[in-house]
């Protein structure tokens, strides 16, 4: 059963095999695999529980409500990134555009070859990719719905000889309403919170919302469970009642944020020092062109084309369109510029693109003044740099062949460049502070998993090297960037990290010489 708060009248003490902290992609995958393994799971989420009856098409009521921050998170560098996160049942994969994506060989070898993770095979890997692929129906978007602006960018790319597609979805009879990032009204995405959380609870597992874990409760070197408290349910930020789980296994599947934020509060699985280090978030750049034309945006797929020409050193272009409170939340303009240029937004072209990053790394810590946040340290340097700048050239190359009479990018130099610009700002020197307005939406490798573990913090299964029966599997393990949307590798991590904590929990239940524990709700 998923319990809201509404359903707890006093404190919860629950007994269980598994306890898994998040519902996004890890946390959920691992819910579902063992619940119908027999296991009994509890799943604590800090997000409410929305469906296609609360989703409203709205950016303002899903960044209210199901967005970490309104989704204002942010990084203190050069430049500020913007990371909207999820915080609802099914985490990010609610509110995100559906991309699924494989990493690519290179990739896994850097694996091999910088971490160790030898493990982890392309053979193996494949088999969870195309299972998760099956179950979440991905497959590449039709072309009806995906929307004008998509197929317009993804022509004007070609036409320049530049290779380019349609990107595949963990979407069946879609609509294309655009809106995939507040909810998908009619249940088309296959997201963790209609797909696998749903499965979980069929098979038994019990999800509770609006929990906040204080802590991982610890006895004699291992990890015996979590507690955390309810939301308080009078609006003023007040705590409600408490929840403590007992359980032999412990998932911290919280994200790349707060997993690595919860082991530093309690200074727990840092041996080796790089508890919420390593960190990189796939920086992201947009376009905003004026067109002759009415494009339709936001109607179609806001994530549908992608252009991998420049692939191997790690720049992806993949279309990103949203609503007009969007565009104008991230243009530089206030009063009547601001409302001259939104008087045009059905003659606006909208494309994004995204770096893996090579020379640029962030931090995880805990906030000085509340253990429960955190702050998020970035920079992007070197030749890094460079590729970000040359992103947005791309982009408006592309989209001046296609007749654009300007294009608005995140740069203070260039802020809305006509066509004889664009000369002028491929010769200047690329500085990251040029940039304003950008945004990053892949977090990944602040607890990441190796072989050796004064180099990392889990192990290739999962379980962290310090404390047995303490697992990690959401973005936070994933070593480095993937140079793609990672949603479809966490997945398939997760499907395969099930298998370890069923192995662990078999070598609990021999040690104890008894079976599975029992649940009980004392509620």
């Amino acid at each position: 059963m998923i319990y809201s708060r509404e359903h707890i009248n006093g404190d919860v003490r629950l007994i269980a095999e598994v306890v898994v902290i998040g519902s996004g992609a890890g946390g959920a995958t691992i819910a579902k695999e063992l619940s119908e393994a027999g296991r009994k799971v509890v799943v604590l989420e800090a997000g409410g529980h929305f469906t296609r009856d609360d989703f409203n098409l709205r950016m303002d009521f899903a960044a209210t409500n199901m967005y970490w921050y309104g989704g204002q998170l942010i990084t203190l560098g050069t430049p500020m990134f913007v990371i909207p996160q999820g915080k609802t049942v099914g985490g990010t994969t609610t509110i995100n555009s559906g991309t699924c994506l494989r990493m690519s060989h290179s990739v896994l070898k850097k694996w091999h070859m910088e971490h160790g993770l030898w493990d982890i095979n392309d053979e193996e890997l494949a088999l969870y990719y195309a299972a998760v692929e099956e179950y979440l129906f991905v497959q590449k978007g039709d072309p009806e719905v995906l929307g004008k602006n998509a197929l317009l960018f993804l022509e004007g790319a070609r036409n320049l000889g530049l290779s380019g597609g349609i990107l595949p979805r963990n979407a069946k009879d879609c609509e294309g309403f655009g809106v995939c990032c507040f909810g998908c009204p009619t249940d088309a995405k296959q997201s963790a919170n209609i797909s696998y959380i749903p499965d979980a609870v069929k098979a038994g597992c019990d999800v509770y919302t609006n929990v906040t874990v204080d802590e991982l409760v610890l006895k004699g070197g291992r990890v015996t469970g979590a507690k955390g408290r309810f939301a308080g349910g009078n609006g003023n930020g007040s705590s409600g009642p408490t929840i403590e789980v007992s359980a032999d296994v412990v998932v911290l599947a919280a994200g790349a944020f707060h997993s690595p934020r919860m082991l530093l509060a309690q200074g727990l699985c840092n041996s080796s020092g790089q508890v919420g280090r390593n960190l990189t978030i796939h920086p992201c750049s947009p376009t905003v062109a004026v067109m002759d034309e009415k494009i339709g945006n936001p109607k179609g797929v806001p994530q549908a084309t992608y252009v991998d020409e420049f692939a191997d050193d790690g720049i992806m272009l993949e279309g990103g369109t949203v609503p007009p409170l969007g565009v104008a939340m991230n243009l530089p303009y206030n009063g009547s510029r601001l409302a001259a240029f939104m008087s045009g937004y059905p003659n606006t072209g909208m494309f994004g693109a995204m770096l893996s990053e090579h020379c640029s790394a962030g931090t995880v810590k805990l906030h000085p003044r509340d253990r429960q946040r955190y702050v998020i340290t970035y920079n992007l340097r070197g030749d890094d740099v460079r590729k970000f700048r040359f992103m947005t050239e791309i982009m408006a190359e592309v989209w001046f062949s296609l007749g654009a009479k300007s294009v608005f990018t995140p740069t203070v130099s260039f802020p809305d460049m006509l066509p004889s610009d664009l000369k002028r700002f491929k010769k200047q020197k690329p500085k990251a502070s040029d940039y304003i307005a950008v945004s990053a939406y892949h977090p990944l490798g602040t607890c990441r998993m190796g072989d050796d573990p004064e180099s990392s913090v889990v192990r290739h299964t999962g379980e962290t090297w310090d404390i047995p029966g303490l697992f990690v599997c959401d973005g936070s393990i994933v070593p480095t960037s993937l140079g793609v949307n990672p949603q479809l590798t966490i997945f398939a991590l997760a499907m395969r990290c099930a298998g370890f904590v069923d192995e662990k929990l078999e070598k609990v239940a021999g040690r104890q010489g008894q079976g599975k524990a029992s649940c009980s709700d004392l509620h």
